[in-house]
């Protein structure tokens, strides 16, 4: 097949009708606290590019004080009310727990999509700021929680917006859709007998893998050893390219990717709990994305020189300067953050 033509088969794949009803099972649920601003839990919508609506459930902790603010982004079969359960959890380690959906779940509007993911998980971030500001909880730590698909937006946005995220949890967590068993099968029934050799020829529709490498924060991995629908070797890469000098890797010998949760429920609890508390101690001096200026160095080519940082190794940070410099590690000491 003629390369230009086999490109023109996988432009929009990803948004094809037949691949997001396999990623997306959206269901509809009332919102019973629609536009309140008072109580333990409150509804409301965060508005996204093309005017649709995504739902989200804020859970407030009553008689304690709010230090942190958990961000749970669901799995594809789920919607924002199904963490009416773990709200207990994060409250008993001083956090609020902010549910957010995606397009076409719960009383959100449109059609839930696959490239449109990480945007929508932007601009409801950006939203969310401006609620928590209204309720008071401004100054509280910001933690992202992903379980399976909903991986994808807690990492994007920790990776994206390390100034502002202190913590990352994720359960049974997606890192590639191009290595879930579900989707080589599907390959075949798509493309034919070249099947799998195209699917490698699409990129991933999030890219999570190649953010991981700017997550400076306290971050836990778990994941079910059984794990039927995302295998464990995703949790197990997604533990390894992060370069978090607090992270933890927790692997489940029981259950499977739906009940996980549930059958590992004293455990499961105690380990957020204590993430919770990580982040919240957790202070970020050169958090990716920010411009720095490099100083006092024996090599004088550098005093001077600004680039943005990609995100932490070890005791240093990686920053990437403009050519022929490129990307290299610098000692916090040799680094400043300048305004641009």
């Amino acid at each position: 097949m003629d390369p230009n033509a086999m490109m023109g088969m996988l432009d929009g794949f990803w948004d094809m009708p037949m691949v997001s009803g396999i990623a997306f099972h959206p269901s509809a649920a009332e919102p019973k606290f629609l536009g309140a601003t008072t109580g333990p839990i409150r509804d409301g919508t965060f508005d996204v590019a093309g005017g649709d609506k995504i739902s989200y459930r804020l859970y407030v902790p009553e008689g304690v004080t709010v230090k942190a603010v958990v961000y749970y982004f669901h799995g594809n079969a789920m919607v924002c009310t199904d963490a009416d359960h773990l709200s207990d959890v994060f409250h008993a380690a001083g956090a609020a727990l902010l549910s957010v959906d995606f397009r076409g779940f719960a009383w959100g509007t449109g059609q839930p999509s696959l490239t449109k993911l990480c945007s929508d998980a932007d601009e409801c971030f950006g939203a969310s700021l401006k609620l928590l500001e209204s309720v008071g909880f401004g100054d509280a730590a910001l933690v992202m929680c992903g379980r399976s698909i909903g991986a994808s937006c807690a990492v994007h946005l920790a990776a994206t917006r390390a100034d502002k995220v202190r913590g990352l949890i994720i359960d049974n967590g997606l890192m590639s859709v191009k290595q879930l068993p579900v989707v080589a099968m599907m390959a075949p029934q798509l493309f034919g007998p070249q099947g799998e050799m195209m699917l490698q020829m699409l990129p991933e529709p999030f890219d999570t893998v190649s953010k991981l490498s700017a997550i400076a924060c306290p971050t836990l991995v778990m994941h079910a050893e059984q794990d039927e629908i995302v295998p464990v070797a995703q949790g197990v890469l997604c533990h390894e390219r992060i370069p978090s000098e607090q992270k933890k890797l927790r692997r489940w010998t029981r259950g499977g990717h739906n009940d996980v949760t549930f059958v590992n429920a004293d455990e499961w609890n105690a380990e957020v709990r204590a993430l919770v508390g990580l982040a919240v101690d957790y202070t970020n001096p050169f958090p990716a994305g920010v411009t720095v200026e490099a100083h006092s160095l024996s090599n004088p080519d550098f005093n001077g020189l600004r680039g943005k940082v990609l995100g932490p190794q070890g005791e240093r940070f990686r920053v990437a300067f403009p050519s022929p410099m490129g990307e290299k590690a610098l000692k916090p000491a040799n680094l400043k953050i300048v305004d641009t």
